[in-house]
């Protein structure tokens, strides 16, 4: 892949370990894309002797049919459309494209990942000279315009969407009030922190959709905690140092995520801000019931031995030159926790315990959907 250098399956699946997550998904936004059955297949094989997690896949969004019929047949997990620039061609301003695309979902029995940001407002969005300027260009509106226009489409199929990193509270009441057939995720740097940090980190806190004001964040974290979102993702997006601290203009949006999701959640439910059953419900219950892991999301018997034990009372702070994911920032940097990953089981069997990754390349398993089950 042209672009591990940035991370591999080999540290991807450590760093999920290390933060305490046994399964992953991962997005179709790589080199080449994920957009084609064939290149899903190659993408699986090349992880199998690496992983040393459980890992499934994503596909890119596309009008095709017999594209989204041989995608499910591989085992994709979604079809992601990513708005501001769909990963595959497609007409992503073009309502009937969109339908056509979801109406194929709905036969199938696949989901469609949302992205929510509106292109048609992007493209009139003027030049910007700092990273400030440039995450105030992608309003709060995009997403909200988004929102609406994918929901529209949606009502008139019986298409599942999930709506990744939400990063507004008023988004999660619209998705809540859409359909049983809509959900919803937010990320740990939305619910903690807001452009203030983007003023003062710069492109450590660069990411899409951007953070927000401090008042969004707060009326964001307060509506989680009442129930209205379904999933907390990572959105680990690995970049180097290098290719971030470009001109704004020019440098990748997004941090790593899957060695800090764990520790800030732990440390929001030793404040109170959120309880341990809504963390394990939007971690592991929510995502499982989600994208059709029938096996995971609880320790039932009959369920696969997924298991992550942590430490609520264990105070650190998050430290990224100790990260195992190649990409070694983060607008955490410095930011005291309490609770932290003890170990990680997988399968019922160890891959991280005492702060080193145990598990050996390879032990992990790839997943396929449950679609044609």
């Amino acid at each position: 892949m042209q672009l591990s250098y940035k991370e591999d399956f080999a540290t991807g699946t450590s760093a999920a370990a290390a933060g305490g997550f046994t399964t992953v998904l991962d997005m179709p936004n790589t080199l080449p894309p994920t957009d084609s059955p064939q290149r899903l297949v190659e993408k699986q094989e090349r992880a199998k002797e690496k992983i040393r997690v459980n890992v499934g896949f994503h596909a890119a969004a596309t009008s095709d049919k017999r594209t989204i019929q041989g995608l499910v047949k591989a085992g994709a997990f979604s079809l992601k459309l990513y708005m501001p620039k769909p990963i595959a061609p497609f007409k992503v301003d073009d309502a009937s494209e969109v339908r056509g695309m979801m109406k194929e979902a709905e036969s199938t029995g696949i989901p469609v990942t949302v992205h929510a940001e509106d292109i048609l407002i992007l493209q009139e969005s003027k030049r910007v000279d700092s990273f400030e300027q440039l995450a105030a260009a992608r309003t709060p509106s995009m997403e909200s315009r988004a929102v609406e226009r994918i929901l529209s489409i949606q009502a008139g199929t019986k298409c599942r969407v999930h709506f990744c990193h939400i990063t507004l509270a008023s988004s999660l009441r619209r998705v809540r009030d859409s359909s049983n057939r809509v959900t919803s995720e937010v990320t740990p740097h939305h619910l903690l922190l807001s452009a203030k940090s983007v003023r003062n980190l710069g492109w450590k806190a660069w990411m899409v959709p951007p953070l927000r004001s401090e008042g969004e964040r707060h009326d964001l974290i307060h509506t989680v905690s009442n129930g209205l979102a379904d999933v907390v993702g990572s959105d680990h997006a690995p970049h180097t140092i290098s290719e971030k601290k470009r001109s704004p203009s020019n440098s990748p949006p997004g941090v790593p995520g899957l060695e800090t999701t764990t520790p800030l959640l732990l440390t929001l439910v030793n404040k109170r801000i959120l309880t341990m059953s809504r963390i394990i419900g939007m971690l592991a219950t929510g995502p499982a019931k989600i994208f059709g892991l029938k096996t995971k999301g609880r320790l039932e018997p009959g369920f696969d031995g997924d298991l992550v034990l942590v430490d609520l009372k264990k105070t650190g702070h998050i430290d990224s030159s100790k990260f195992q994911s190649k990409a070694k920032f983060s607008p955490f940097d410095g930011f005291r926790t309490k609770g932290a990953v003890v170990a990680t089981i997988v399968g019922g069997a160890l891959v991280y315990s005492g702060g080193k990754v145990v598990g050996r390349r390879g032990s992990g398993a790839v997943l396929r959907n449950n679609l044609l089950n």
